[in-house]
């Protein structure tokens, strides 16, 4: 029996009485500043009041249509390409664009251990928009805080039971995308107690506090004494600090790295000694890499048009799970054009291998010569997709001004982003729109990140 997504309302939010959403809304009131303390944002005005509240059930749900959509996205590129290599080049993917890519490395299910879909809500029904595969997927300390810290609210204010319309509602945090990742990593990489995996990032970015290193570093410390906990000796490494020592082995400050996880998008990449360093320990084997860069190729949203393409060729049940969760989605042609003009409100335009909201048009958000000079250049360019826009549903979210204090209640756009970890469903990487910003939610927009609670009935 298929999963009735419309039978309710995704945030259970919708579901409980005024009086229960009163003394969440006064806890949120009380709390709001400890639960977003240190938790990357943009925005400089609001901070939402309570948590999204996703039924156990709808979570679960989740998870098994990411996975499986998962495994179809790799099972497309595979019908294409046997190697990295092979598939960069039918990507149209320049040599050297993406780091730390080995074009002979054999395309499989170790390429889609980490990832996070973007999913928006749709009269009820997720619609995967995009899926970031590879160990970058973001945000994941900071959802969990969210989730944990409102957790907390929830039991410091006695809440962790609610009433509900038609009883009791228990409340609890989603499982730990912190604990869940580290697992994928020991298991991906076959690490044993005691051995030393550096995670390693970039911090060239534009990102609040990115210039300040050190805080960052600092910032990081709870993360590896969660990998302490599983028996991993880790350390922290913006990529400025790797080096080669004397014999040829990568360090950390001196410190040797047996182990990468890579926390930064390989792309792009600043050209310094820590680069090359990697690099050369990469290309050697003496130091492993979660996850390889080749996954990138993986998230280039082309292959979702070639999922499209392929619908035919997959099971009737398939079929189905990709029509009701992937809007359609085509590469543009110059012969596209007329039609795309004309269909302009119901189409968003997107670069296929760029990440952040970098470069979307949605259709019904521009203005039509805007949206002309998007499409031609997408013809010049190539490597653009069409598709299908999602009118995402509204959540009614309570939020609180963080000078004055005021209240706010307004109906905004969110997106769901579960992690998938050794491919299992964990935390969420859930962001509540900024009423006053448009749909494209990424941090720049001043969009809130959050994490859920689930609940179950």
């Amino acid at each position: 029996m298929s999963f009735d997504w419309q039978g309710t309302s995704f945030d259970h939010w919708a579901e409980l009485p005024q009086a229960t959403k009163d003394q969440v809304i006064a806890a949120g009131d009380e709390d709001w500043k400890k639960i977003f303390n240190g938790v990357l944002t943009f925005n400089k005005s609001w901070r939402p009041l309570r948590p999204v509240m996703i039924h156990q059930d709808t979570y679960a749900e989740l998870g098994r249509v990411m996975d499986r959509l998962l495994q179809l996205l790799l099972e497309t590129a595979q019908r294409r390409a046997t190697t990295a290599g092979e598939l960069r080049k039918l990507l149209g993917t320049p040599d050297g664009l993406i780091e730390y890519l080995v074009d002979d490395e054999v395309l499989g299910e170790h390429l889609i251990q980490s990832g996070r879909p973007d999913i928006l809500i749709s009269g009820g029904v997720p619609k995967f928009v995009e899926f970031n595969i590879g160990s970058e997927a973001g945000c994941v300390w900071d959802t969990e805080r969210v989730s944990t810290r409102n957790l907390a609210m929830f039991a410091d204010h006695d809440l962790l039971t609610l009433d509900g319309a038609e009883g009791p509602v228990r409340v609890e945090a989603p499982p730990s995308p912190v604990d869940g990742r580290y697992r994928a990593i020991i298991d991906s990489l076959g690490l044993q107690p005691g051995d030393r995996l550096t995670t390693v990032l970039r911090t060239e970015g534009e990102y609040p506090g990115s210039d300040n290193i050190a805080a960052i570093v600092r910032s990081l410390d709870p993360f590896i004494e969660r990998g302490a906990a599983m028996g991993i000796d880790g350390d922290v490494a913006p990529l400025i600090w790797l080096d080669a020592d004397e014999n040829g082995e990568l360090v950390n400050q001196g410190r040797r790295v047996d182990a990468v996880f890579r926390l930064f998008v390989c792309t792009d990449m600043p050209k310094i000694p820590g680069r090359e360093a990697l690099k050369t320990a990469v290309e050697s084997g003496k130091t492993k890499l979660f996850t390889s860069s080749a996954s990138w190729l993986l998230a280039n949203k082309i292959v979702l048009a070639w999922l499209w393409e392929d619908i035919e060729l997959l099971s009737p049940e398939d079929q189905e799970l990709v029509r009701q969760h992937v809007p359609w989605s085509r590469l543009v042609t110059a012969s596209m054009l007329d039609d795309a003009i004309a269909r302009q409100a119901s189409l968003v335009l997107k670069p296929a291998d760029e990440y952040g909201g970098a470069g979307v048009l949605v259709g019904h958000e521009t203005d039509p010569g805007a949206w002309r000079e998007g499409l031609e250049e997408a013809v010049r360019r190539t490597g653009f997709l069409l598709q299908d826009y999602v009118r995402p549903d509204r959540l009614s979210m309570d939020f609180v001004n963080i000078e004055t204090g005021e209240h706010l209640a307004a109906e905004v756009p969110y997106s769901v982003g579960p992690y998938t970890f050794g491919r299992k469903a964990f935390g969420c990487f859930l962001r509540v729109g900024c009423h006053e910003q448009g749909e494209v939610l990424n941090l720049k927009r001043a969009i809130h990140v959050t994490g859920p609670l689930l609940v179950s009935t």
